[in-house]
């Protein structure tokens, strides 16, 4: 009997920490955004073409690559992962580890890989959520 009790006191230990890590593994996938922020959402790449005297090198001494945005820091801290939502329902993450002269207010440069990439990216409305 109590082999009994001590395996179903087993079972359901077991069964928390499997819900526990389900739900931990949920709450990664869909952190907690800010209120959306209406942003204009251009692209640049590495290099001195678009990126002057910095070259490849973000504000914050990163590489300038995918996954990067330059923001205005009195609007979005730098250091923030954001989630981008833009207008035709696609969106993706990144983190604002640049700033730019012209990056003032509601726009957002978004780090791409090429040149062409970014000319192809053009200027787009997008919203823009703080993750928290």
């Amino acid at each position: 009997m109590n082999k009994l009790f001590l395996t179903l006191g087993l079972l359901v230990i077991a069964g928390a920490i499997v819900f526990s890590s389900k739900a931990f593994a949920a709450a990664a996938e869909h952190p907690v955004k800010s209120e959306a922020i209406e942003m204009v959402a251009t692209a640049y790449a590495p290099g001195a073409h678009d990126n002057g005297k910095w070259g490849d090198l973000t504000h914050m001494g990163t590489k300038v690559r995918p996954g990067v945005i330059a923001v205005d820091p009195k609007l979005i801290p730098l250091g923030s992962r954001v989630y981008i939502e833009f207008a035709d329902g696609h969106g993706a993450y990144a983190t604002a580890e640049d700033t730019g002269g012209a990056i003032k207010g509601n726009r957002i440069d978004i780090a791409m890989s090429t040149v062409s990439e970014a000319y192809d990216f053009g200027m787009q409305k997008a919203k823009v959520y703080i993750l928290k």
